[in-house]
């Protein structure tokens, strides 16, 4: 499952870029409660969110691979939150996979990171308006519940975790004919640009609202000194994978779950 392949067969990952977005995309979703384990972050977030709930394992741990995972387990279940792993190609120790499929943890959903120059996005101008702004509004808030369909009770968390990573972040929000019509999240790491939480209203889809939000916040990340953007976008989510391809973003990377089956 871990093969990356193409029609042309299969391309080589390139692992310190693994290890970078992997990174880049932790300190831009800031769960409520961290603790390192050796080269493992352990997070935990009221359960909202599966990054935010699970560990990245970027380094070996400070413990035996056995012990390290008892430790997570008690960690979660403290919690009371299912023992959770974000895994890829790199992560480690390179028996790490393996050993959590024998301790009964599958494989969950599987998450696709994408990349794109960002010149590539600011080529043209945004067709509809777009405000870009440095904090939540609430109007925000409002048409992100609406628009991805998460539990409204969730959006608290939802509003923390955005509001808690300490890099340079901007709220994306696109109106037509004064209407809020879509949302997005971008969050500028180094030469880095992430897309997260682009989200159009049901109402306003098919009308280039997440095109016109993805370049407003590239112009945004530019302007802050990022040269590349990256995405996570789920696998089986087709639509959106069709129109990141129109965007020209390219895949990199899966990244998949494992959860421990209770």
């Amino acid at each position: 499952m871990h093969t990356h392949s193409t029609a042309g067969g299969n391309i080589l990952i390139d692992q310190s870029q693994i290890v970078e977005l992997e990174q880049v995309a932790a300190n831009a979703w800031i769960a409520q409660e961290t603790e390192r384990l050796g080269g493992w972050l352990l997070r935990a977030n009221g359960g909202v969110t599966r990054r935010a709930n699970s560990v990245l394992p970027l380094g070996p741990p400070a413990l035996p691979i056995e012990d390290a995972i008892e430790k997570v387990i008690e960690f979660y279940k403290a919690r009371d939150l299912s023992p959770r792993f974000q895994m890829t190609d790199t992560s480690k120790p390179q028996e790490l996979d393996n050993d959590l499929s024998e301790r009964g943890f599958s494989v969950g959903l599987q998450v696709e990171v994408h990349t794109v120059a960002i010149n590539h996005l600011t080529k043209t101008e945004p067709e509809i308006d777009v405000l870009v702004s440095n904090d939540i509004t609430d109007t925000w808030m409002s048409v992100y519940s609406e628009s991805s369909g998460y539990e409204a009770s969730t959006m608290d968390i939802r509003r923390n975790l955005m509001r808690r990573t300490t890099c340079y972040k901007a709220f994306a929000l696109a109106r037509i004919d004064r209407e809020p019509a879509g949302v997005g999240f971008g969050v500028v790491d180094g030469k880095w640009l992430g897309f997260f939480n682009i989200a159009v209203h049901p109402t306003m889809r098919g009308r280039g609202v997440a095109v016109a939000v993805n370049k407003a916040l590239a112009q945004w990340g530019h302007q802050r000194g990022a040269r590349s953007a990256y995405l996570q976008v789920e696998s089986e989510n087709i639509p959106a994978l069709k129109l990141y391809d129109k965007l020209g973003f390219r895949h990199v990377y899966t990244y998949w779950y494992r959860k421990l089956d209770e």
